[in-house]
């Protein structure tokens, strides 16, 4: 088994603070007394009524479940805001965390094909007081840079909720030594996302935010997603939390998202995130060229923004966390199924859950 999918369900959480303890909303527990047996017929009917059983006792979030291509759930289970007893739904807003890396990853392949970078370019080309011109747009990609991850750095925390601009967040990491030679080792660096980010900026002219709205919200009617600020939406937005239980709901601590920035400053909905995923798919967003190179795996059985498990690109999955919230992204083209889970609560381990997903749409008729 790869690093990648190995370590699949806590490489996203290089934002989280605070871990959520044992008794918090990430809690598993009785999978086998909640999954429909192999040979049980489940209709429409009773397979939500048995998810909703599920789902409402381990999981605080929106849901958006896909068979056969068609979307056949699509809710939100427990609150979105404890406090003002708002409930998640299909359409409420959550920080996706690194999931964000597939849509700068899109952007990237989007300025290649109009000539305007290609992705073995050195890193230099276009971040010019850069000091490395071994270092390329596809190291970044792949996570195969070597570059330190600033996340990990021991000060990192200190200055999490201050607003920084881009040039200042690249400083953080931009001098220090690399981990290995590029091209050598799979190392999980949200540094790489960050420079992806400064490189859609300098090429395209305008900001990362004015980018992808552009060029993957707009044409994608994703009218409930952005990056930084939630401004132009009032309503059904989460609040994330470090710890809910029965008996408490704290709130996770605050981040400025202009510190994960390209890496993870994304936020959307479950139903933005299935036509982004169809988007992909269909061309809409990246030529079929683009599509097929970003689900190419290099080391570690990672491509270009999204995990692939499959050998033959069938499968795409990346999952992500930043305070207060947790995400996951499973497709499976060649089944015709897909898991989307937004969470408001940090730090669940959604592989898991995932997986019971799976099994039991696989036992839905």
């Amino acid at each position: 088994m790869s690093n990648y999918f190995k370590f699949v369900a806590i490489f996203g959480l290089v934002f989280v603070l605070v871990s959520c303890s044992d008794n918090s909303v990430n809690s598993v527990n009785s999978i086998n007394d909640t999954l429909p047996q192999a040979n049980e017929i489940v209709h429409k009917d009773a397979f939500e009524e048995k998810l909703d059983q599920y789902m409402s006792k381990n999981y605080s979030g929106s849901v958006l479940l896909v068979k056969d291509n068609k979307v056949i759930i699509s809710k939100g289970y427990n609150m979105a805001d404890y406090n003002n007893n708002l409930p998640n739904g299909r359409d409420t807003i959550h920080q996706i965390g690194s999931l964000t890396k597939a849509f700068t990853a899109a952007a990237i392949l989007q300025l290649q094909e109009a000539g305007k970078l290609s992705v073995d370019d050195p890193v230099n080309t276009y971040i010019k007081d850069y000091p490395n011109d071994r270092v390329t747009l596809y190291h970044l990609l792949t996570h195969t840079s070597g570059i330190p991850n600033y996340t990990n750095s021991p000060d990192f925390l200190k200055s999490i909720n201050i607003k920084i601009s881009v040039d200042d967040l690249i400083a953080k990491f931009k001098d220090k030594s690399l981990e290995f030679e590029p091209g050598s080792r799979y190392s999980y660096s949200n540094s790489g996302y960050v420079l992806l980010g400064a490189v859609i900026e300098q090429v395209s002219g305008q900001s990362y935010g004015d980018y992808l709205n552009e060029h993957i919200f707009t044409p994608l009617d994703m009218k409930r997603s952005g990056y930084l600020t939630k401004d132009n939406n009032h309503t059904d937005i989460a609040v994330g939390y470090s710890l809910i239980t029965p008996d408490i709901s704290e709130i996770a601590r605050p981040i400025d998202m202009t510190v994960p920035y390209s890496a993870g400053g994304i936020y959307s909905t479950v139903q933005d995130l299935y036509k982004w995923l169809q988007g992909l798919e269909n061309g809409t967003i990246i030529s079929d060229a683009s599509w097929e190179a970003m689900r190419k795996p290099n080391l570690d059985e990672y491509a270009l923004g999204w995990g692939i498990p499959d050998p033959m690109g069938m499968v795409y999955a990346h999952n992500g966390a930043i305070n207060g919230f947790s995400s996951e992204i499973w497709r499976d083209m060649s089944q015709g199924t897909a898991v989307i889970l937004l969470s408001n609560a940090e730090g669940i381990n959604l592989g898991d859950m995932r997986d019971v997903l799976l099994r039991m749409l696989d036992s839905e008729e």
